[in-house]
């Protein structure tokens, strides 16, 4: 289940379909519509580097051209 506090990180992305999961207490996974994205450690994932990921998510694998 994703918090209010994730969706925060997670800006407009949280929006289209990403969502955070953790994986024990280190990790955080990054999925888009179910599917992983990226693995980031909680100590190291931030506002930008998830919206960065979501981003090069959305332009590689779905063709998107940069509007929200």
């Amino acid at each position: 289940m994703t918090t209010e506090v994730q969706v925060q990180g997670l800006g407009e992305f949280g929006r289209r379909g990403f969502t955070l999961e953790h994986l024990g207490c280190e990790v955080v996974l990054l999925l888009h519509a179910g599917e992983l994205v990226s693995r980031f450690y909680q100590t190291g994932a931030t506002e930008k580097s998830l919206q960065v990921e979501c981003a090069k998510h959305l332009v590689m694998k779905h063709g998107w051209d940069g509007c929200l």
